[in-house]
């Protein structure tokens, strides 16, 4: 895996993998080598990996470096957040005092992304991307909100600091809500919020969203002490995805069968399996399904890890009876490096916390309070004199803005019937694969309309229709970010 980075060689920027790996990857194989460590006490990667961790912090100290704001999503953001969280409850080597510490980084992103909670569209939940100018803005799915239910459930375990859990629950609450959580414990993609306020549910499923999600249930089990409600879901989660994953008892994501996976999908088992060897520690009742689960596919991993042109590289499939698959990568490479791990699970320390042992200091207030506030900038509360002055201004610029409308001609509101019009600007923005997933062009999904919530399958409208591919930033392949835009004739709101 590491043969593939060159941060740490002259002139290149210590953190980030070449392309075509994103930044959210790299965050994703720092936290394995947390792992790494903490599984097997070999320090070898531990000074790379601190240097590629503070160097990617960004100028606030929240894992925002200004360099990827072209592709920076709030899942993005939560995997460095979530290499820094296991550093900390691993006691991995703390940075020097004059640096932020891994505890207070991660409560610096648990800080903004909750200021990022969206009540304006429905009802609740983060975006997938935090800049509006970003493909997939409209999207609020479950890898962003389920990461920042795991981060705020292991905040809650490690600090004790109930805020945290409501949090979670909260998360939880409204993921089960708008449908990205059904009755069975399936963990779908995403819902498209701007245009159809989640109310229809892309239900594609991918392992990584199904970890997450078990990964902060079991630690809301640990934390409860053992609640039956927490206990019920996060059963219910390993049950459903040690179904739906593990055909012959070896890990297969969705994409595997088609030859579909993309440079970003190849690293998704590597995230499942971190999590589930990790819920065992938080919920023991887990070990016995979870544990024979990564032996047996760590087995099948390591078989065809025998690739061209060294003899040890990894492909995808680990159901091929022992043939390497072709492909190479990062993912493939960490997805197994972390299974095998995974195999170590019960010799190794349970996580830490600030009462059991945990030596990294926290911050409660770190990162800024409003994601649509510069980073950085600090908010002081208004006092009595501040409210009147707005009162004020706002009263003046309320009547400037009434003069200007009187002025103006009435050109601005073209569209249908005089009335304005945002179709022109929004689209259905869609994580699936035209043709594959779709069956016959039917779109199973959840609506929650005014009959109280009841759910629903409909229909996606007849006049919607697949115009284009889009990718963010940049060409480069294996892009997740691609991904189809619908639009639909008249869908204005």
């Amino acid at each position: 895996m590491m043969s593939y980075y060159t941060g740490n060689l002259s002139g290149q920027i210590p953190g980030l993998l070449p392309a075509p790996y994103y930044w959210w990857e790299a965050g994703g194989m720092w936290g394995a080598l947390v792992d790494y460590y903490h599984y097997t006490g070999d320090p070898t990667y531990n000074a790379v990996t601190m240097q590629a961790l503070q160097f990617q912090v960004g100028p606030y100290n929240d894992f925002m470096p200004p360099n990827e704001t072209a592709s920076l999503g709030n899942d993005d953001q939560s995997f460095w957040a979530l290499a820094a969280l296991s550093a900390a409850e691993t006691n991995f080597p703390n940075p020097a005092p004059d640096q932020p510490s891994w505890l207070a980084l991660v409560q610096a992103v648990f800080n903004e992304q909750v200021s990022r909670w969206d009540t304006q569209y429905c009802n609740g939940g983060i975006r997938w991307q935090i800049y509006p100018q970003n493909n997939g803005y409209t999207l609020k799915n479950s890898i962003s909100n389920g990461c920042l239910f795991n981060i705020a459930s292991r905040l809650a375990r490690y600090t004790g600091d109930d805020m945290y859990a409501q949090w979670a629950v909260k998360i939880w609450d409204w993921m089960s809500r708008i449908g990205l959580i059904d009755a069975n414990y399936n963990v779908y993609d995403n819902s498209e919020a701007d245009i159809l306020n989640c109310t229809q549910v892309d239900k594609n499923q991918w392992v990584y969203n199904a970890g997450t999600m078990l990964m902060g249930a079991s630690t809301m089990y640990n934390y409860t002490n053992g609640s039956a409600l927490w206990q019920t879901r996060t059963a219910g989660l390993l049950s459903t995805l040690a179904f739906d994953f593990f055909p012959g008892g070896i890990m297969k994501d969705i994409c595997e069968q088609y030859n579909a996976c993309n440079v970003d999908e190849h690293s998704f088992k590597a995230y499942l399996s971190r999590w589930m060897a990790a819920s065992t520690k938080m919920a023991p009742f887990t070990y016995n399904t979870s544990y024979p689960l990564l032996v047996s596919s760590a087995k099948a991993a390591a078989a065809q890890c025998n690739g061209s042109p060294t003899g040890n590289v990894c492909g995808l499939k680990w159901y091929n009876n022992g043939t390497w698959d072709g492909t190479n990568g990062v993912g493939q490479q960490m997805a197994a490096l972390e299974v095998m791990l995974g195999t170590l699970i019960k010799q190794t320390t349970a996580p830490v916390t600030n009462s059991t042992g945990g030596t990294s200091v926290g911050n409660p207030t770190a990162g800024y309070n409003s994601s649509s506030v510069p980073p950085g900038e600090v908010i002081v509360p208004a006092n009595h004199g501040d409210r009147v002055g707005a009162w004020f201004l706002t009263a003046v610029l309320g009547l400037a803005a009434m003069w200007c409308w009187l002025f103006m001609s009435t050109s601005v509101l073209e569209g249908r019937g005089g009335k304005p019009t945002v179709a022109g600007r929004k689209a259905r923005v869609s994580r699936t694969w035209e043709g594959v997933w779709k069956g016959k062009g039917r779109e199973t999904s959840v609506d929650l309309g005014e009959d109280g919530g009841v759910m629903r399958e409909v229909q996606r409208p007849k006049h919607a229709s697949v115009l284009s591919k889009r990718s963010i930033g940049d060409d480069r392949a294996g892009d997740r970010r691609s991904i189809p835009i619908y639009r639909g004739g008249d869908l204005a709101t």
